[in-house]
């Protein structure tokens, strides 16, 4: 049997992760991202001097899409921005919700994985 989908962000600062990109292909939605790693996930090393986290390259694979709404924000600068803060992150069954400095992400998908790189 596999793992709910709540115990697939154990040991996963979400809230302190952020996000790198959203990438939209037919009924799929990846969002690329830099996560948080606490000391019980198996990718996790010791932070560097002068880091609160473990930094790890990952991402979010939502896969079977039946409702996607993606409100995107306005730049504050002309500069591009590379990471984005997460600050807000709900996961019910299989609704998702996101609002972030890149803008608001609300999916219902049939498959969501966390895979770390």
């Amino acid at each position: 049997m596999g793992k709910s989908i709540a115990s697939r962000f154990d040991n996963v600062d979400i809230a302190k992760s952020t996000l790198r990109a959203v990438i939209i292909n037919d009924d799929e939605l990846t969002l690329e991202m830099d996560f948080c790693l606490e000391p019980g996930h198996d990718d996790y090393e010791t932070p560097l001097e002068g880091e609160d986290c473990c930094w790890h390259p990952g991402m979010l694979k939502f896969a079977g899409i039946s409702t996607l709404q993606l409100d995107r924000r306005e730049a504050a600068s002309d500069k591009m921005q590379r990471r984005f803060a997460i600050e807000k992150f709900n996961i019910e069954g299989t609704k998702f919700d996101m609002e972030c400095e890149w803008g608001d992400i609300h999916l219902a998908a049939r498959s969501i994985r966390v895979l770390t790189e």
